[in-house]
């Protein structure tokens, strides 16, 4: 390890300051321990690995929560394009696989994931309006922060479906290596009725867009069942169980 770490960073001499810059945001977005981050940081200047996702939550689930594995699971909830700013696409090509949500996905024909193109809500069978504004679009009851702008978009009315229900018709295993949950605002309904009783997860990123008091709830209600929030990067919160010390 340690002749690949000199070797990488004499590699990345070339890309100096960017280096450092790009290493502080490793470590601030996705807390990547320092041995890993220096291979990570020089992959990406000298593009020999790229994380799509647009804060980094695919680099934190890769190289810090599960570096090395490449047989994990994953629900992405709100998916929405899937290749731009995908949160799951860069596990997929390490061949992770998985479940994407999503009432109007696109770009998903390179894509092995199941796809439910439906809305989730914490009862099913609850016709609600849901605004298309393409990645600021959700359901016209929680919108918060983008309302304004999402509601100038078309509506459609939609029937809810629950996570529980999406992961017994995909058969889900029992432990989801990755969770990612980005529904403009309906985040704590979704997860009131997500099957914590029979399905663990190993990490989750949440989108909370500064939202109060619902970021607060949200923290109390996954501390209830059992996850931390490991640290905190622009719009979104990130949680492992608590019993997991961060790496």
């Amino acid at each position: 390890m340690f002749l690949l770490v000199l070797g990488t960073l004499a590699a990345a001499a070339y890309v100096v300051p960017s280096f450092s810059a790009q290493f502080a945001l490793n470590q601030t977005c996705c807390q990547v321990p320092f041995a890993r981050n220096v291979v990570v940081t020089a992959g990406e200047l000298l593009a020999r690995v790229t994380y799509p996702s647009q804060i980094g939550q695919d680099k934190w689930v890769l190289e810090t929560m599960f570096p090395g594995v490449t047989d994990g699971y994953f629900l992405d909830v709100g998916s929405g394009d899937g290749e731009f700013h995908s949160n799951t696409v860069a596990l997929e090509r390490r061949g992770w696989t998985g479940i994407c949500v999503d009432p109007f996905p696109s770009n998903m024909g390179k894509r092995t994931c199941q796809v439910f193109k439906e809305v989730v809500w914490s009862a099913p069978g609850r016709v609600m309006t849901f605004q298309k504004a393409e990645g600021l679009g959700g359901l016209a009851e929680t919108l918060d922060r983008w309302k304004d702008q999402a509601m100038k978009a078309p509506s459609v009315d939609m029937t809810t479906v629950t996570l529980d229900d999406i992961l017994t018709r995909a058969k889900a295993p029992a432990f989801i290596h990755f969770m990612s949950l980005d529904i403009e605002g309906a985040e704590l309904e979704a997860l009131r009725a997500f099957p914590f009783d029979r399905i663990r997860l190993g990490a989750l990123a949440l989108e909370h867009n500064y939202e109060e008091p619902k970021r607060t709830q949200l923290v109390e209600f996954l501390a209830a069942r059992g996850y931390r929030r490991t640290h905190s990067y622009r719009q979104d919160d990130f949680y492992a169980p608590a019993a997991t010390r961060r790496p």
